[in-house]
């Protein structure tokens, strides 16, 4: 009987090494060298798990990961970069698709990823060769909740977009190296794609071959997010297209609204002119206190927007997108670049005087006047 209990205890010790629960979260352990895909795809659906990576290491993955309702993957907590105002993160575990899976992970419902790199994602194509939506992409969000949120992820490596349909909340994320298949440029290719409002903040978006950010086809109404497409103390830089693009928005009851500020945005749009900013055909945008041309930050140097265009806001004038109306662009520091759009009428688009950075703090003793007498 004693040797009994002893077995059991083991057992129970062995498994609570794996599982066990924090409040009211389940949490298993996946060490590295453990089949993350078998093991996530496995879990029962309806209970939300907390999937903690260990490392350094890589997680090499055949099969699309899915999570639902509740579920997070976390890797260890690492480090960040400062690049004023973003944080680069450094994870120190790495979940890689395999050549040919569509998306490396797939979200539905409320879910929460946190300190992993994330690599891979292979463009699909029609039977008539067109790129197919949401495919190449490292995360699919389509069915995931407004209320999901990165925090401390890099994505990189794409055929398509970083992340398709995005959702949520997104916070000192990086996005690099987006859009590998150009087919996508234009369709959905960009570190992030969204069709309805979502926030980014303090993030680190650089050198995707698309677009940095882009909310499209309405950027339908989030009420979890009331100050809509918030894009804010971003870091967006040396992107081949825009670096943020806010397109057809407008004509529908749920269209959203853009607010995007706050942000340093230099060297985009070095492949196709659109402007570091960029409103085309869309409605309810606030443009303001975002800086451009060329400067250096965290000893990495930038040079000005692509033909010195800070914002572009643009109507293409077809009739099956809507007009351009209400786009403020007020304070933001040009250093020589310049707004397009400021020509239309205010109720279109409207510039105020922009802000200009403070001359430098003059240290030089003002000269003295001598006055000499006589001969």
């Amino acid at each position: 009987m004693k040797h009994l209990f002893e077995l059991i205890g083991l057992t129970v010790i062995v498994v609570s090494s794996a599982v066990f629960w924090m409040g009211a979260d389940r949490v298993v352990v996946v060490p590295c060298g453990q089949d993350l895909d078998a093991t996530v795809n496995a879990d029962d659906p309806m209970i939300g798990t907390r999937f903690q990576l260990e490392g350094p290491c890589i997680y090499p993955v055949d099969t699309m990961v899915e999570l639902n309702e509740g579920d997070e993957i976390a890797g260890p907590q690492a480090t960040f970069i400062e690049r004023p105002p973003a944080f680069d993160p450094e994870p120190t575990v790495t979940i890689v698709g395999s050549e040919g899976l569509s998306n490396v992970i797939r979200a539905q419902g409320t879910v929460h990823l946190e300190w992993v790199n994330i690599v891979g994602g292979t463009g699909q194509y029609s039977s008539g060769g067109s790129p197919v939506a949401g495919t190449g992409s490292a995360l699919a969000m389509g069915m995931a909740s407004n209320t999901s949120t990165l925090y401390a992820v890099h994505i990189t490596g794409t055929d398509a977009a970083g992340i398709t349909n995005a959702h949520g909340t997104f916070e000192r994320i990086e996005l690099d190296d987006t859009t590998q298949d150009p087919n996508f440029l234009g369709f959905t290719g960009s570190g992030l794609k969204a069709i309805n409002e979502v926030e980014v903040k303090n993030s680190y978006i650089h050198d995707n071959q698309g677009n940095g950010l882009w909310c499209d086809v309405f950027c339908h109404d989030s009420a979890d997010h009331p100050n809509g497409f918030w894009v804010h103390e971003n870091l967006i830089v040396n992107n081949g297209r825009a670096g943020i693009r806010f397109e057809r928005v407008g004509d529908v009851a749920d269209a959203g609204e853009a607010l995007i500020e706050n942000n340093e945005v230099h060297q985009n749009s070095l492949e196709l002119s659109r402007g570091g900013i960029d409103i085309r055909d869309a409605q309810n945008a606030l443009v303001r206190n975002n800086v451009f041309g060329a400067k250096s930050i965290a000893d990495v140097a930038y040079l000005p927007n692509a033909s010195g265009v800070a914002i572009r806001a643009t109507d293409s004038g077809r009739l099956d997108r809507p007009d351009l109306l209400n786009v403020d662009i007020v304070g933001n520091v040009l250093n020589g670049e310049v707004i397009q759009g400021c020509e239309s009428p205010d109720e279109i688009v409207y510039c105020a005087e922009v802000a200009q950075p403070p001359p430098p703090a003059d240290t030089t003793p003002p000269l003295s006047t001598f006055v000499v007498f006589g001969s």
